[in-house]
């Protein structure tokens, strides 16, 4: 048995000098230090490479695009699990409604009335028969809705239909 914990404690001390890049007196007593010092070297830390998907993406909001804040948006019209979440293109002239659909869930939008105060978005969630059996999955949609005018600061009221 003894000779098992000395072992181990070999493995370890070897397995913690190799971690260390194996520097003298790493394995003794004491503080260590080192005769040596490594020359000095720059990294230059580069950002991620570029994408090679072109387009929107699939999920998430798209580079560009800004979330509207929530208090230019005017959901009390929408019944409880309708979404809300809503982001404006770099122009201002589309507006995105992100949702989540899936199963016998599917979710629409429309514009409908523009004025120079506000801009009227109708949406529509279908759901599935009482009682039918739907498939188990969920994603994330969203769904281009164009202006007539860019957005700027009228409110964006959003309703069943």
């Amino acid at each position: 048995m003894k000779l098992l914990g000395t072992g181990l404690l070999l493995l370890t001390v070897t397995a913690c000098a190799a971690g260390s890049g194996g520097a003298p007196g790493a394995g003794s007593a004491g503080p260590a230090t080192s005769a040596t010092s490594a020359p000095a070297t720059t990294t230059q830390t580069l950002g991620p490479p570029p994408s090679p998907t072109t387009g929107r993406p699939t999920q998430g909001i798209a580079p560009g695009d800004d979330v509207i804040a929530e208090t230019q948006v005017d959901a009390r019209g929408l019944p409880e699990g309708y979404p809300r979440s809503l982001t404006r293109s770099a122009d201002g002239r589309t507006l995105i409604l992100q949702a989540e659909e899936g199963g016998c869930r599917r979710v629409s939008a429309h514009v409908g009335d523009q004025t120079a105060q506000e801009v009227v978005v109708l949406v529509a969630v279908i759901t599935g028969k009482k009682g039918q059996m739907c498939p188990d999955y969920l994603k994330e949609i969203s769904i281009p809705l164009a202006l007539n005018a860019p957005l700027g600061t009228r409110t964006v009221v959003l309703r069943q239909g």
